[in-house]
């Protein structure tokens, strides 16, 4: 599928899971969060989570761009990577947002 029908298909379950990746390579620590992904009035993309504490964590992906990639595999299900990079200390700082609709399953 396109990455538009992959957002699109993530857009319709109750709840996905974003990963936040950051290393200088791109393949740092991820921290996850549990939530919903929604198209907002301008046709850009917004991850909102679901907290039983109170807690919000809200992330602004923006439109779907060419840089944006998905996948999926019967084991993860639909992915979808969103990298944004910006110059940072050392060298490239990279930082990939995850939209899964599962967990990997070292975490389950």
């Amino acid at each position: 599928m396109a990455v538009s029908d992959d957002v699109r298909s993530l857009s319709q379950l109750d709840f996905i899971f974003l990963g936040q990746q950051m290393g200088l390579t791109g393949s740092g620590q991820t921290t996850w969060y549990k939530g919903r992904l929604q198209q907002a009035n301008d046709g850009t993309w917004i991850f909102r989570s679901i907290s039983l504490d109170g807690t919000v964590v809200g992330v602004q992906l923006g439109p779907i761009a060419g840089s944006w990639t998905s996948s999926e595999s019967v084991g993860t299900g639909i992915q979808v990577q969103v990298p944004v990079a910006t110059a940072g200390l050392g060298g490239l700082l990279v930082i990939t947002f995850i939209l899964a609709q599962s967990l990997p399953q070292e975490l389950t």
